[in-house]
């Protein structure tokens, strides 16, 4: 059986919010997200949104690390980029954008997901 130990950081509080979805036409699935919503906005972008009904995920912080793209047939994806925008306290919502090799805003296909880890902090007082 498999030992899971907790993540030690340097920050206190720090939380991480695992998130991935799959594209398809004109859409995104979430496949993996707890109290998030993913919702697709237009070409390229990706709208993140945490529930009213749990406690505000808190500060944002960044992303651990770079997303990352996974395909069925990964050269389909090769050289892609996503990065985060300002997370919005007020609708908890955290926009996506997603590029292509040549830098143009472009959605992921079916059978192409992404995966990231949002990470907050709890207490912004500490």
């Amino acid at each position: 059986m498999t030992q899971f130990y907790d993540l030690q950081v340097t920050e206190p509080t720090l939380k991480g919010h695992v998130v991935r979805f799959v594209g398809g036409t004109a859409a995104v699935t979430k496949d993996l997200g707890k109290a998030i919503t993913v919702t697709y906005i237009s070409t390229g972008l990706v709208d993140l949104t945490w529930s009213a009904n749990v406690e505000p995920p808190g500060t944002f912080a960044g992303l651990a690390g770079k997303p990352s793209f996974q395909a069925t047939v990964p050269s389909g994806i090769k050289n892609f980029d996503c990065a985060p925008g300002v997370f919005n306290t007020t609708t908890r919502t955290l926009r996506l954008a997603i590029w292509n090799a040549s830098g143009n805003l472009t959605d992921l296909a079916a059978l192409q997901w992404i995966t990231l880890v949002a990470l907050f902090k709890e207490d912004p007082a500490l």
